[in-house]
């Protein structure tokens, strides 16, 4: 049987329904600003590789440049 004391110990040890909800929307938050953070990632890879095949394709048009003036 569980006394008064064994009660106060489990209280200690376990958190409440508030501090459960607090917790939960706690998690929920920082899931979501840590998604925000993934989508501007997302999108700011997005526009490195666009400059990356900008530049790739700049490369190939100076070279192409180069040999035309060397004949």
């Amino acid at each position: 049987m569980l006394t008064k004391t064994d009660i106060s110990k489990l209280r200690e040890v376990f958190a409440t329904k508030d501090e459960f909800k607090e917790i939960k929307n706690n998690i929920i938050s920082f899931k979501d600003e840590i998604l925000q953070e993934i989508i501007k990632l997302r999108d700011d890879i997005t526009v490195v590789i666009g400059y990356r095949d900008m530049i790739e394709d700049h490369e190939q048009r100076i070279i192409k440049l180069e040999k035309t003036d060397l004949n």
